[in-house]
């Protein structure tokens, strides 16, 4: 045990007893003098002093000199135990402090560790597209290399072949001026020989080739599609043509009906006059109608009965104008001089004005005929062009009957106008059906990409289904896309029955090849 343990436990009696007397007196009685006293120089004698009582001659006397050491030494001995104590508790801090430092330290360092980790990572992940791109441009210069190396061939089997037609042609060069001075020094008697006048050559400088099977089929097929081609132009001329003039004849008619009825009489008195203006209107309205119907029905029987309406027309406007001069001539005589009627100069102008859009009508009338005989004439004279043997055709075309195979080949044309219309709009229903899968497609895909950056494992199992997902979405798109394609083209090809007529061929060839280059994707848009 050390001295300053034993110093400790001897101080406890003395300090407790110094604070409170009855530890005094609690340790040191009458009765136990003797064993205090033993017990203190052992104390002392422990801690390395002299002892405080001495034995001589039997007797037990008090030194008071060695009382005094031991108490100067214990005071020392209490100043050091109290130094070393300031010491241990200022090395505690120190080392409380320390451990606090250490910790903050490590925890900085692992974040440290962890953000040089993910630097890592990307590091790498950056190094591996860089390998990518590295050797995607290595393989596009591989490529360019061979591009290159082809093209050097190229141009020197082109300089060769060159070298060769230059001394190929020196060679000739050579024969002809061999032969121009044979010719020159021989000077031979001219022979009789025919001679061509004004020879006319072709524009390019070339001789003209040879009349072969080949060279006639070609040109024979030049001159079809030439044909055919202008035949389709023609006919959508036309087409466009006869929609303008039925809207101009629609107008025409809205704007004679608006006038026949701004125009009715007001008059208080004539009650048989307002039924019968009345019904002429009822009339007017039936005639717009019909009229309507009329023009939106076929050409072939749209002629007669746009001329009808419009005379029609013409003398309903002719007996309601009649009836206003009549009115306004009792306004003259005085008669009604208090009825609301539109005055003399007004109807002329009124008049003049009809007058007017009523030669307009003919002369769209007259327009409208002469194409529509252009139209039916036309296919005339191609079947004339491309059979001229058939007489009996044309006989059978010059007859009655003529007409009302005509009208079938109408009514068969309207038919597949109605069947290229359905055609159209479930082709615009499959691009719409197409361009939201390629929506939902583009959105699965941005969210794969999303969820690969967040996860920052690009290879990783995990993300194979997706991906899977993503292809399968796509396949779908293509499956369905094709399933609703492929059977609108297999009902959209003409039949053997609707095939007689020679103009429906080119317009449903024109309508589904401009169908596809519409939902034809372009290659900026195209799924990569």
């Amino acid at each position: 045990m050390s001295p300053l343990g034993h110093f400790s436990q001897s101080e406890e009696p003395t300090l407790s007893g110094i604070r409170s007397p009855s530890a005094l007196a609690s340790f040191c009685t009458e009765e136990n003098i003797r064993e205090c006293r033993s017990y203190v120089n052992q104390e002392v004698s422990s801690l390395g002093l002299r002892a405080v009582w001495t034995q001589s001659d039997g007797a037990v006397e008090l030194n008071a000199v060695a009382v005094l050491n031991s108490m100067y030494d214990l005071i020392q001995l209490h100043r050091r135990g109290l130094r070393a104590l300031d010491d241990m508790e200022v090395e505690r801090l120190r080392s409380c402090s320390n451990e606090e430092f250490l910790r903050l330290s490590g925890t900085r360092l692992k974040a440290q560790l962890e953000l040089s980790k993910r630097e890592n990572t990307s590091l790498l992940e950056r190094e591996r597209r860089l390998q990518l791109k590295v050797k995607n441009l290595q393989s596009c210069l591989k490529n360019e290399k061979e591009e290159v190396q082809r093209l050097q061939n190229i141009i020197a089997s082109r300089a060769s072949q060159y070298n060769h037609d230059v001394k190929r042609k020196e060679r000739e060069f050579g024969k002809l001026k061999e032969r121009l001075n044979q010719l020159l020094v021989d000077k031979k008697e001219k022979k009789q020989a025919m001679e061509v006048l004004n020879y006319i050559g072709r524009a390019d400088g070339k001789r003209s080739l040879w009349k072969t099977v080949r060279t006639e089929a070609r040109h024979e097929g030049e001159m079809y599609r030439t044909l055919l081609s202008d035949y389709d132009a023609r006919q959508r001329e036309l087409v466009l043509e006869n929609g303008e003039q039925r809207k101009v004849l629609q107008q025409m008619k809205r704007d004679m009906v608006s006038l026949l009825r701004s125009t009715k009489p007001a008059r208080r008195g004539e009650k048989p006059d307002d039924a019968q203006t009345q019904a002429d209107s009822e009339d007017e309205e039936e005639v717009f109608e019909s009229s309507k119907e009329e023009v939106e029905g076929p050409c072939v029987d749209a002629r007669e009965k746009l001329t009808n309406s419009i005379h029609l027309k013409w003398r309903k406007l002719k007996s309601h104008m009649e009836r206003l001069g009549s009115q306004a001539s009792l306004v003259q005589a005085g008669e009604g001089t208090q009825h609301e009627v539109i005055p003399l100069e007004t109807h002329e102008q009124e008049m003049e004005q009809l007058k007017l859009e009523v030669q307009q009508c003919r002369g769209f009338i007259h327009s409208q005929q002469q194409l529509l005989q252009q139209r039916l004439s036309s296919p005339c004279e191609e079947e004339a062009a491309s059979q001229p043997h058939s007489g009996h055709m044309l006989g059978e075309r010059g007859r009655p009957g003529g007409r009302g195979r005509l009208g079938d080949e109408w009514k068969t044309l309207e038919e597949q106008r109605t069947h290229f219309e359905k055609e159209r709009r479930n082709y615009t229903e499959a691009a719409i059906r197409l361009s939201h899968e390629r929506m939902i497609f583009e959105e699965d895909r941005a969210t794969w990409l999303k969820h690969q950056f967040l996860n920052l494992t690009p290879f990783t199992d995990q993300n194979k289904p997706q991906m899977t997902k993503s292809k399968s979405a796509l396949s779908i798109c293509k499956l369905e896309a094709a399933s609703v394609f492929a059977p609108e083209c297999l009902h959209g090809s003409p039949s053997p029955e609707t095939s007689s007529s020679p103009r429906r061929q080119p317009l449903q060839t024109q309508s589904t090849a401009d169908f596809s280059r519409s939902l034809q994707p372009s290659p900026e848009n195209r799924y990569r």
